[in-house]
């Protein structure tokens, strides 16, 4: 398959997670990505994108996260970004998941989930943007 690649961008809204699957659905119907692998991308995704607007965003603001995807050879690789607070997702300490679930601290298993799902993840932030490389072999 010839090198690949698609750019779009998201309203600072979680009401913007149906549109973002519905772009993920039509990226692997085109690239041909199995569905195992997009559901796995469409989950990484999903909770990239509800942290960003969540924490890093002004709510009710007018900014947008910015995707772009390539797909080269066996790999797909993903940037996402936007000019909210600054977040390290690589820094994120790696959750406790022996503890019982009465005892988990809210929040952490999808930067987890993430990490599991994903070959490579790598932030930086430049211009006043954090930019989020996630890499997947496929």
């Amino acid at each position: 398959m010839a090198d690949q690649q698609i750019s779009f961008s998201l309203h600072n809204s979680i009401t913007e997670l149906g549109r973002l699957s519905e772009m993920l659905g039509e990226i692997s119907e085109r690239w041909n990505i199995p569905g195992k692998t997009i559901l796995q991308i469409n989950l990484v995704l999903d909770e990239l994108f509800t942290n960003v607007v969540s924490y890093g965003l002004e709510e009710d603001s007018s900014q947008q996260v910015h995707f772009s995807l390539s797909y080269h050879g066996n790999e797909l690789s993903i940037v996402v970004s936007d000019d909210g607070r600054s977040f390290d997702p690589t820094q994120a300490p790696k959750p406790e998941l022996d503890l019982p679930i009465d005892d988990q601290p809210v929040g952490g298993l999808g930067i987890f989930l993430m990490r599991q799902y994903t070959d490579n993840i790598e932030y930086r932030r430049e211009n006043e943007k954090n930019i989020v490389t996630l890499t997947k072999k496929i």
